[in-house]
């Protein structure tokens, strides 16, 4: 829904606020957001921003934080039981100086490294923070988030012992030889979680993180998997060999792996992650996930964590053709459709021609994404098929480029990998887009 027909049908609405950058610098010949500067002078805006915003005992906010906090005071965390279901009642941002500055309510949320408003407003607030043009870059309803579902393939046997079919085609084991596997990488992985007694992914993850219901850090939490996908996306991306399988990219990489989805208001978690991803000093982000349509307006986020120096790959989507997903589909992100071992599109791939001015054609690149074989909680290897695989495979790619160049921007990594493409004969522009990236000529054109 719209903020108005929000405000309509409710008397209030759900809104992001995405406050101006206050401050810019020159560094290296580019303008850059510094970070520690801008979050001071930010806090100062949200304060003045504060005072339009208020919780409403029927806000989705407060009703699930109401079931949250019931859920924990009388089961605590049963055998089995999601864990997003469950949070201390203490928001995310009450420990974080910048943040806590900004009066805890729940009709407000202040994610500082990302310059942030996330609340709930009435007709009078929303017409307060239309005023503060000076402080406000954009605002707008948050969207429905969900997991890019991918489809598991009959397979007959097990995998290929070796590398992958996906590491072959994109020319990865080359970049091996030279002794780059990603090492000193930071990935932030936004999914479902991740098992980290799979022994492929073993000392893979730098750190974890799990968002609760509305986008609250739960304290204390366990690294988990609230489903396979989320295992199954970190073993393509840093993965161990495993069982005689080679499927991990940059097995020298490590991972900040965020729980964000199913379920719940997912844009909060998926913005919780996203702040949280920056303050571990991620440069990359791999995303599986997304909203069912193009929203514009999420664009500015993106171009924050661009401006932070951090690349963001994004699946674009199962749906197939005449579809996308938000963030896949938005310029600032390099997005990446699907295909098969025999050099064709798979047909549940998404892509689109956008109706903007240039008629801009997403995904940006495909990858292999057809019965991929990686890890799943438990110790086992499952092959699945979907742009869900796909994306991480290019996210792993460049954390193999920033080994090689650590002083190289988003875009002259974005730039390499891009130049590097080439398109099978029998995948059309509309969607193939730029085509497959190869490894080495990515790397020799950085």
């Amino acid at each position: 829904m719209t903020i108005q027909e929000q405000l309509e049908a409710m008397g209030h609405a759900r809104v992001i606020v995405v406050l101006k950058p206050m401050r810019k610098k020159r560094a290296g010949g580019r303008m850059s957001l510094a970070l520690s500067e801008t979050i001071s002078l930010q806090q100062e805006a949200a304060r003045t921003l504060e005072k339009f915003f208020k919780p409403f005992s029927n806000s989705r906010t407060t009703i699930l934080a109401r079931e949250i906090d019931t859920l924990r005071d009388h089961a605590g965390r049963a055998p089995g039981q999601a864990i997003a279901d469950i949070a201390p009642s203490r928001p995310l941002y009450a420990s974080d100086p910048n943040a806590a500055a900004v009066q805890e309510n729940t009709g407000l949320r202040y994610f500082p490294n990302l310059g942030i408003l996330f609340g709930t407003v009435d007709e009078k607030g929303m017409d307060g923070l239309r005023s503060q043009a000076d402080v406000v870059s954009s605002l707008f309803a948050p969207p429905e988030m969900s997991l890019i579902h991918p489809i598991e393939e009959a397979a007959l046997a097990g995998p290929d012992p070796g590398n992958s079919w996906a590491l072959e085609r994109l020319h990865v084991p080359q970049l091996w030889d030279k002794g780059l596997t990603g090492d000193g990488i930071l990935i932030g992985h936004l999914d479902t979680g991740i098992d980290a007694t799979h022994p492929a992914l073993d000392e893979a993850i730098d750190s974890f993180a799990e968002f609760d219901a509305i986008g609250r850090l739960v304290a204390g939490s366990q690294m988990t998997d609230s489903g396979f996908h989320g295992t199954h996306t970190a073993g393509i991306l840093v993965g161990r060999p495993y069982q005689g399988v080679t499927f991990g990219i940059a097995p020298g990489a490590k991972l900040a792996a965020g729980m964000v989805i199913e379920h719940g208001d997912t844009a909060a978690r998926v913005i919780a992650g996203l702040e949280w991803c920056i303050g571990q000093g991620v440069r990359i982000v791999s995303l599986s996930l997304g909203v069912r349509q193009y929203e514009p307006l999420f664009s500015r986020i993106f171009q924050l964590l661009r401006q932070r120096n951090i690349l963001p790959v994004a699946a674009i989507g199962n749906e197939g053709a005449q579809t996308s997903r938000t963030p896949g589909n938005l310029p600032e992100v390099l997005s990446v459709g699907a295909m098969d071992q025999t050099d064709q599109i798979w047909f549940n791939s998404s892509s689109q021609q956008l109706s903007e001015k240039h008629r801009r054609i997403v995904p940006t690149v495909i990858a292999p994404g057809v019965t991929i074989w990686s890890s799943v909680p438990n110790g086992g290897l499952r092959g699945l098929s979907g742009t869900s695989m796909a994306a991480p495979h290019v996210a792993g790619l460049a954390a193999l480029l920033m080994q090689h160049r650590p002083d190289a921007t988003v875009d002259q990594v974005e730039k390499a990998i891009l130049a590097s493409c080439s398109r099978p004969d029998a995948i059309s522009i509309l969607r193939g887009n730029k085509g497959v990236p190869n490894a080495v000529k990515a790397l020799d054109g950085l």
